[in-house]
């Protein structure tokens, strides 16, 4: 990564570098000065938090509960999948089948 005003600035300014903050310093720092880093990933990761993924029990993906099906609760675009009010119950059934078996499930995307 290129060590530019903003990182030399905000580097100086921080006892502990890198961290979280630091890092959200250089973000706005970049941003004021019109240099904004944008990649697929990032949007993609913005998008997913939107979309608020839970799974079968409702509760948020990653909470520690091996094994659940998880799927967006609202559609943000047309690259969502589809959301667990879209699936049949046939579906829902297969895709928690495979999960519990260990098993990838199917992903059911939009066409």
């Amino acid at each position: 990564m290129a060590k530019d005003a903003c990182y030399h600035k905000i580097k100086g300014s921080y006892q502990v570098f890198p961290s979280a903050r630091a890092s959200q310093a250089l973000a706005k720092c970049r941003k004021e000065s019109g240099d904004v880093r944008k990649s697929e990933k990032g949007a993609a990761l913005k998008r997913w938090t939107a979309e608020k993924w839970t799974d079968q029990k409702g509760k948020p993906c990653g909470s520690g509960t091996s094994g659940a099906y998880c799927r967006p609760t609202r559609k943000v675009s047309s690259a969502t999948p589809k959301t667990r009010g879209e699936l049949s119950s046939t579906q829902k059934s297969k895709a928690v089948a495979a999960k519990k078996s260990g098993k990838r499930a199917p992903t059911f995307r939009r066409k």
